[in-house]
C-alpha cells in the first residue's frame, strides 16, 4: 500500500522551498541547542498535550457534555491553560525548526500541519469573537456555535496526526531474496 507516499509527494510543489531552508539554517543555533534538543522536544509534546487536553475539555463541554459543569468557571479555569500551552508549544516548535530548518522544514506532512494550524487559530479567534465575548459579557447562559467547536477539534486533531506522520519515514521495504 503506497498511499502515505503517494500523498506525501502530491505535497512536494507546498513544500517550503529547499533553498530558503538552507537560508535559515546557522550553525550556531544548531551547535548552541544541541544539548537542549531533546529537552525543548519534550517540552513541545508535553505543551501540545496539555493544549489540546485542555481544549478538548472545554470543547465538549461547549459541545453539550457535563451540561451541570458551569461554562463561565470552566473557562475562567481552562482558557489560560489553553493560552499558555499554546505558547509554550508555539515557542518550542519554532526552536526545534531554527534548530535544524532543513530537517524539520522537508517534512512530508510539515505544510498540511502548519495549515491546519493557522485555519485552528483563525477558527478560535473567529469563534472568540463571534460566540464567546458577547455572550460572556452578558448574564445569560453561555450558548455557542456547536460547529465552529466541532471544527476546532478536527482541526487541531488533524494537526497533531500530521505531527505524527512527519515522526518518521515511511517503512522501507527490503525486497531482496
Amino acid at each position: 500500500m503506497t498511499f502515505g507516499v503517494e500523498v506525501a509527494n502530491a505535497l512536494d510543489p507546498y513544500r517550503i522551498p529547499a533553498n530558503w531552508l538552507v537560508a535559515l539554517y546557522n550553525r550556531d543555533i544548531t551547535v548552541a541547542l544541541q544539548p537542549w534538543q531533546f529537552l525543548i522536544r519534550a517540552l513541545h509534546v508535553a505543551a501540545v498535550c496539555v493544549f489540546f487536553g485542555a481544549l478538548c475539555i472545554l470543547d465538549l463541554r461547549l459541545l453539550g457534555f457535563a451540561p451541570d459543569l458551569p461554562v463561565r468557571p470552566l473557562l475562567r479555569l481552562v482558557l489560560p491553560v489553553v493560552y499558555a500551552a499554546f505558547g509554550l508549544a508555539l515557542l518550542t516548535g519554532f526552536t526545534l525548526f531554527f534548530y535544524d530548518p532543513v530537517a524539520v522544514g522537508s517534512h512530508d506532512w510539515l505544510t498540511p500541519k502548519l495549515l491546519f494550524i493557522a485555519l485552528g487559530i483563525a477558527n478560535a479567534i473567529w469563534f472568540n469573537r463571534r460566540y464567546l465575548s458577547p455572550q460572556l459579557a452578558s448574564n445569560d447562559e453561555v450558548r455557542t456555535g456547536h460547529w465552529a467547536v466541532f471544527v476546532s477539534l478536527a482541526l487541531w486533531g488533524a494537526a497533531i496526526f500530521c505531527a505524527c506522520l512527519n515522526a518518521e519515514p515511511p517503512p522501507r521495504l527490503y525486497l531482496g531474496s
